[in-house]
């Protein structure tokens, strides 16, 4: 069952109504454009995943797209969280054009196209962070839940 959908982000949304809004000769358009690509490349690649996901028993599996989440003074955002009544899977879409590599020296994700590299965090690091923080989220409600009902 499909509890939070795949939506437009709110960011997409924000960057389309500023480059309507923008003169072509802004001086920072470019990087406005880039962003604004990045962000909807992400959305794009979470659309496609969710065709697989749509294959699975809806009622064996609750799924949640978009997902933020705060922990203490953090926030943390899931792209999709699937749980079932057995496990949670944490998926963090990534859409990257080119071809890819996992540097487990240096723990970064390396893209070549066009004959150009470009360096990104390690999505590895970044799923065990979101797993730890969840982790950590899961037994803070679990917590607040026992508080409740003690009252």
């Amino acid at each position: 069952m499909i509890v939070k959908r795949c939506e437009v982000p709110a960011r997409v949304l924000a960057l389309e109504a500023l480059l309507r809004r923008l003169p072509l000769t802004y001086p920072n358009r470019d990087a406005i454009e880039e962003e604004y690509r990045r962000y909807w490349a992400g959305y794009q690649g979470e659309l496609s995943l969710s065709y697989d996901l749509s294959f699975l028993q809806e009622q064996d599996y609750y799924i949640f797209h978009d997902l933020r989440l705060q922990y203490e003074n953090h926030y943390f955002q899931i792209d999709i969280l699937l749980l079932s009544a057995s496990f949670a899977l944490i998926i963090e879409v990534k859409n990257y054009a080119g071809t890819i590599f996992f540097d487990r020296t240096f723990k970064q994700l390396i893209q070549t196209k066009n004959g150009i590299e470009k360096g990104f965090p390690d999505p590895i690091l970044q799923v065990q962070k979101q797993r730890e923080l969840f982790e950590k989220w899961l037994t803070s409600q679990k917590s607040r839940l026992c508080r409740l009902n003690q009252l």
